[in-house]
């Protein structure tokens, strides 16, 4: 038989006009395996698997008569519906392999009429072998089947098509990845998939797909465990927690059409074909149609923190009444205009060095920190699984009920192995502070303050003496260790030794100024404002009583001064505080009962804040939910060497902003003279450049579209940054 003859037979279009055609190889991840998406289009793709002769073992798996539509019949509609022409064919076999498709299909697949293949391994292989995969067979055939591809058309474009993480591989019990977060099976796929990229060299491209899923639940839209379904979002998973449902399958298709194609998906619209065929609501496909160009746009989906977001500990998955049991734990993050970022899930049992990692669901007095040096986020716990009663009373036996410090790195790496077996049993753990992550210093309800190596599964070092050994929020500021109390006589900030202690007998001194009674003070934000006054002169602290909101306190004389209060009231209940300073303007972040909060005082050193309204909360709490503490995101290099000394200290409000932005400069040696502004969008292309002069200046938005930006300052003194949102 001659080549048209074998491509006749195979089902190849033989005419004249120019066609993109597409081969799709894999399994049920591909053809979609549940109705409606399985047969969806069928008429207008090819089943290269239908009504071949009896017995071939590429025959329909039993029971499924009929030809495939499936994920190509989707990416099929989309193509027709952006005026393409492509001749989509499919080989698609339940549960099976590339090495599977190799063995038996290689004939069907190294063909030379293909300009696009697409190949999807078995969902488990690209995993390592501890979790039941097989990496060697995935990179082994993967290849093979390129290299065929490719002697038979050097011009085709191999694509591999990067799957999702697995629930039933995750949350029964005795799965392969039974107490860690879904994210870990997603890491390890997406891993497997861009190191076969990387190694072989002549892929085009992963289809991001699984990446796309993972985008869609750490981003809120998309539940993250479908055996406890939220109604209120999107279930990528079909019934038996593995296969795409009908929007898992939607998704799919946008990515694929998009890496494809270089067609944006977000020109198919509302009124999408395939998703009003399917039963997706408008608003969904348009939803799902923005995260497919996100995903493809940014293909290798870091999982880094972005510098300039806030980190924030949030317990309860919103399902739950709270309680005192142990309750999973997640750390969210966010922009400063509110929107999450995504969400990190703490482990929920043991998995070799791995430590289960909970909280309790009642309990307020714990926080989240930064190291100095900025390069991690730093939070306590309890190594116990959901559900353990009384948490925080239960008694830390030295092998069970661990207290824990997690530390969670600028690239989104959780480490949850450092124990605490000697301290804190029968109550609260609170904060870890550290100035490079290598050691913690830690407070609780009793045990004083301990000294922590990281790793620690032994004892641990009692370093503060004295009588108040109930603490609540640790901090490290101008190079000494400074720690909130309210029992005894101390209610307010105290300092722990000096500089930085190592050793015990560390001696408590309540800073002078602050009350020996009636206060309840949580996080605290150090500033140097004053250039009379020698070191740090100007701190906030959060107070959780009706009337504390964030106080203001100024050295004045060797004594701690109150200049007055931002907001406090039943509801706000501000407890975790982080800042940033920009010359004398300080922009606070605070979390608590309602929420995170954001305010700005501009008021400068010894002088009371600049407003006493506390605005509404920029992202407000969800039910059944808690936040505790607040941290500005973690940076991926120490800032002492990322930041040079000279560039100037910048406040941008408000942020977002409507018709202009206010820019205040501070931190300079002589006067700042002018500053070159420029907005960047996303893509780096200039939106707007202006001058300014002197140490405040507005820049113009009225002709700035709605969006986030980045604003670039140039000075004399260096460049500095800000991200901005235009918001109206």
């Amino acid at each position: 038989m001659g080549l048209l003859g074998l491509a006749a037979a195979f089902g190849l279009n033989t005419t004249a006009q120019a066609q993109t055609r597409v081969l799709f190889v894999g399994n049920s991840f591909t053809h979609g395996q549940y109705a409606p998406v399985l047969y969806y289009n069928s008429g207008a793709v090819t089943d290269l698997n239908y009504n071949l002769p009896a017995g071939n073992p590429r025959a329909h798996d039993s029971g499924m008569l009929a030809a495939f539509g499936g994920i190509p019949g989707i990416f099929k509609k989309f193509t027709v519906q952006a005026g393409l022409n492509y001749d989509v064919q499919l080989e698609a076999v339940s549960g099976k392999s590339l090495e599977f498709h190799h063995t038996n299909a290689l004939s069907l697949i190294a063909q030379p009429g293909w300009d696009k293949v697409v190949l999807q391994e078995q969902s488990t292989r690209p995993v390592p072998t501890a979790r039941g995969g097989n990496l060697a067979l995935f990179y082994d055939y993967s290849t093979r089947l390129e290299q065929a591809i490719h002697a038979a058309n050097p011009a085709a474009q191999v694509y591999l098509y990067g799957t999702w993480a697995r629930p039933d591989y995750t949350y029964p019990a005795g799965s392969r990845y039974v107490g860690l977060p879904l994210d870990s099976m997603a890491q390890d796929l997406h891993r497997a998939f861009y190191q076969a990229f990387a190694t072989n060299g002549h892929f085009a491209a992963v289809a991001p797909v699984g990446d796309a899923w993972m985008r869609a639940i750490t981003t809120g839209i998309a539940t993250r465990n479908p055996y406890t379904p939220d109604p209120s979002k999107i279930n990528l998973w079909n019934v038996d927690y593995v296969h795409p449902s009908i929007t898992g399958s939607y998704l799919s298709a946008l990515v694929l059409f998009y890496q494809l194609t270089n067609v944006d998906p977000r020109t198919l619209g509302a009124t999408e074909q395939a998703a009003a065929a399917l039963g997706i609501a408008p608003a969904t496909a348009v939803t799902l149609q923005q995260l497919a160009y996100q995903q493809v746009t940014s293909p290798t989906t870091s999982t880094a923190f972005t510098p300039g977001n806030v980190a924030v500990v949030r317990v309860g998955d919103g399902a739950a009444t709270l309680t005192t049991a142990a309750t999973p734990e997640f750390v969210d993050e966010y922009t400063l205009s509110g929107t999450l970022v995504r969400s990190i899930a703490l482990p929920t049992a043991d998995n070799g060095n791995v430590r289960a990692f909970t909280n309790s669901g009642t309990a307020t007095s714990d926080n989240i920190t930064r190291s100095v040096d900025g390069r991690y986020l730093l939070l306590t716990g309890y190594n116990a699984v959901p559900g353990t009663a009384g948490i925080v009373t239960s008694t830390n036996s030295g092998t069970t009920n661990n207290r824990l410090v997690a530390r969670i790195g600028a690239d989104g790496s959780v480490d949850t192995n450092t124990r605490i077996n000697d301290a804190f049993s029968g109550t609260n753990i609170r904060t870890a502070v550290s100035t490079d992550g290598s050691n913690f210093y830690v407070s609780g309800g009793n045990s004083g303050i301990r000294y922590v190596p990281f790793g620690n599964t032994g004892a641990t070092t009692a370093l503060s003496g004295g009588t108040v050994l109930n603490f609540r929020i640790l901090g490290i500021a101008g190079g000494n260790l400074y720690a909130t109390s309210a029992t005894g006589s101390n209610f307010g900030v105290n300092q722990i030794g000096t500089g930085l202690p190592t050793a015990a007998g560390a001696a408590v001194t309540l800073l002078p100024g602050f009350p020996t009674a009636s206060a309840s003070p949580y996080g605290f934000y150090f500033a140097d404002l004053s250039t009379t006054v020698p070191g740090l002169d100007v701190v906030y602290v959060t107070d959780d009583a009706a009337t504390g909101g964030i106080q203001k306190w100024s050295l004045v004389g060797g004594t701690w001064t109150l200049n007055g209060t931002i907001g406090g009231s039943t509801t706000a209940l501000l407890r975790g505080l982080t800042g940033q300073r920009a010359g004398t303007a300080v922009q606070l972040i605070a979390s608590g009962g309602g929420g995170l909060y954001t305010v700005t005082d501009q008021a400068g050193y010894n002088v009371a804040p600049s407003t006493t309204a506390l605005p509404a909360p920029f992202v407000p709490l969800a039910a059944n939910t808690s936040f505790r503490g607040v941290a500005l995101a973690p940076v991926a290099t120490a800032l002492a060497s990322a930041k040079s000394k000279a560039s100037p200290e910048v406040a941008v409000f408000p942020n977002p902003a409507a018709d202009q932005l206010t820019v205040q400069l501070g931190g300079l040696a002589g006067p700042v003279g002018t500053v070159r502004a420029t907005l960047l969008n996303m893509l780096g292309q200039v939106v707007a450049e202006q001058k300014g002069t002197g140490s405040t200046f507005t820049f113009g938005l009225a002709d700035v579209a709605n969006g986030v930006y980045l604003l670039r300052l140039q000075t004399a003194a260096g460049v500095t940054s800000r991200r901005v949102e235009v918001r109206r």
